[in-house]
């Protein structure tokens, strides 16, 4: 006991640590009374530790070695990593991301610990957002019985590849094969999958979306097959999305985001039709469509071990290759219209579209964020826009200048290199109307025919950086990043496109 009186029967700097964790944290002692808890605790649980120190942990909790992770640390005098954890008190189900271990004294047993990761808000908001699906369903079935629209109208684009990705899409709507979805993040699966349900016999059915890229491994299992009570202390019995779409369609994004552990047991329920419940011993039938997607090349997750080679086939009978935005700038103007005419309709506003000025900017930029980013760039836009005006660049969002893919950036950086305006000069490019520097870095800029020379110069030089970047940091994608100045995602991209591994 010397070791819990020094550290926490004083306001030590330990004390203090701890209470600024977001975490919570829990000690106990041999005897499996509670030595400490954190502010983080205190308010998870209700309790004061001033009036419950020194209390059995069973008495507080009804927890065992069987059912509480710290005491499992106990008694076996082994670590537990990242296990779920559910438990009740006062009234609230908890759950946790727990990770526990044995606590010594001269090699002594003395205790143990538990931090603690609340997940109970985020499975809460899964759950509401799962409902939600379900009433925004039923509300779309309403419209489509009362003669509704077209369930492909909300695809916008008249490119040959996205009208070419359309018709398979129409074709697949007409049968109950599953489909994968495969495209960059943004680019809109999700809205494929909700037109190809909805242009299916499943119409009248639920559609329930799971992003499996935003749920944490401990959570998945149950959230997709649900569980049965006694599966952890207080459980209660609850379906998982695959019973509640019982008859409709799941869609699963980003399937090479789900561990491979769930992959393993999903393929057992396709295959087979039937469900178990965590913690359950009985097969319950279902009958379910799944859509899922990708944002990487199949090939790539499955070398990778990201997806299982044998779920693939099962989910991917029919495969839709969704082009980025990069690759159907066709389609560019009658998505912008799409996007202000909803949001005029949402604003209430008039305004009329974007100045040929905007509309450059647009088609030069990469749009790494897909026809999501064109989305909320235009909404942003609207936002600074006065009424019956059209958008004008100093309306669009600021990281529209960030992108080095365009001209207007690429042009600078070679200006400023060449030591020829000022870094507070106001940049110019190829993008008409745009004010053009002072007469010197006009004089000195390059003729049309050598810019893509100097593209290529610059281009050259960026390469140079991330792989002595690259090799400083051993391979690091993260710490090269943070030194370049650039996010991890962006120098990502830039490695792909270098061509560098």
């Amino acid at each position: 006991m010397d070791l819990f009186k020094e550290l926490f029967d004083s306001r030590s700097l330990y004390l203090d640590f701890f209470d600024r964790m977001p975490e919570a944290v829990y000690v106990c002692d041999a005897d499996r009374r509670l030595i400490y808890f954190n502010k983080a605790a205190e308010y998870l649980d209700g309790y004061q530790l001033k009036e419950v120190k020194g209390r059995s942990t069973y008495d507080l909790y009804g927890l065992d070695e069987k059912t509480s992770p710290m005491l499992r640390a106990l008694t076996t005098e082994h670590p537990v990593f990242n296990e779920e954890f559910t438990y009740y008190v006062n009234g609230k189900e908890i759950i946790q991301l727990c990770n526990s271990g044995p606590i010594y004294d001269d090699g002594r047993l003395v205790g143990a610990y538990t931090i603690q990761r609340d997940l109970t808000a985020f499975k809460d908001i899964v759950e509401q957002n799962i409902a939600l699906q379900q009433a925004v369903q039923k509300a779309r079935v309403r419209r489509r019985r009362n003669g509704g629209d077209d369930p492909f109208g909300g695809l916008i684009g008249e490119s040959a590849a996205f009208r070419r990705c359309v018709d398979q899409a129409r074709k697949a709507a007409a049968t109950n094969s599953s489909v994968m979805l495969i495209g960059k993040t943004g680019s809109g699966k999700e809205v494929f999958a909700r037109a190809i349900h909805n242009a299916g016999d499943r119409a009248d059915k639920p559609f329930l979306a799971l992003n499996c890229a935003a749920i944490p491994e401990s959570l998945i299992e149950g959230i997709l097959f649900g569980t049965t009570k006694g599966v952890y202390t207080g459980a209660v019995e609850k379906d998982g999305i695959l019973a509640q779409a019982d008859g409709g369609t799941v869609f699963l994004d980003e399937i090479n985001s789900m561990p491979p552990a769930s992959q393993a047991k999903l393929l057992r329920v396709l295959e087979e039709r039937k469900i178990m419940k965590l913690g359950g011993n009985r097969e319950t039938p279902v009958d379910l469509r799944v859509i899922s997607s990708t944002n990487e090349a199949p090939g790539e997750a499955i070398r990778g071990g990201r997806l299982r080679e044998d779920l693939f086939y099962r989910l991917a009978v029919v495969h839709l290759i969704i082009p980025p935005l990069r690759e159907r700038m066709e389609d560019l103007d009658g998505l912008v219209a799409f996007f202000i005419d909803k949001y005029n309709r949402r604003f209430q506003k008039n305004i009329p579209g974007v100045s040929p000025e905007v509309m450059a900017i647009f088609r030069a930029f990469s749009w790494p964020g897909n026809v999501r980013q064109l989305k909320a760039c235009v909404e942003s836009a609207m936002n600074f826009t006065e009424d019956g005006r059209a958008i004008e660049r100093e309306n669009l969002p600021v990281y529209m200048f960030e992108d080095d893919e365009v001209p207007e950036n690429r042009y600078r950086q070679w200006l400023l290199q060449k030591e020829l305006i000022h870094p507070d000069a106001e940049a110019a490019d190829a993008v008409p109307n745009v004010k053009r520097p002072e007469a010197a870095a006009v004089a000195a800029a390059p003729a049309e025919g050598g810019f893509r020379d100097i593209r290529e110069e610059i281009r050259g030089r960026e390469r140079e950086e991330i792989i002595a970047a690259l090799e400083k940091h051993r391979g690091n994608i993260t710490q090269a990043a943070r030194a370049l100045g650039m996010s991890r995602q962006s120098l990502s991209y830039r490695m792909k496109k270098y061509q560098l591994k």
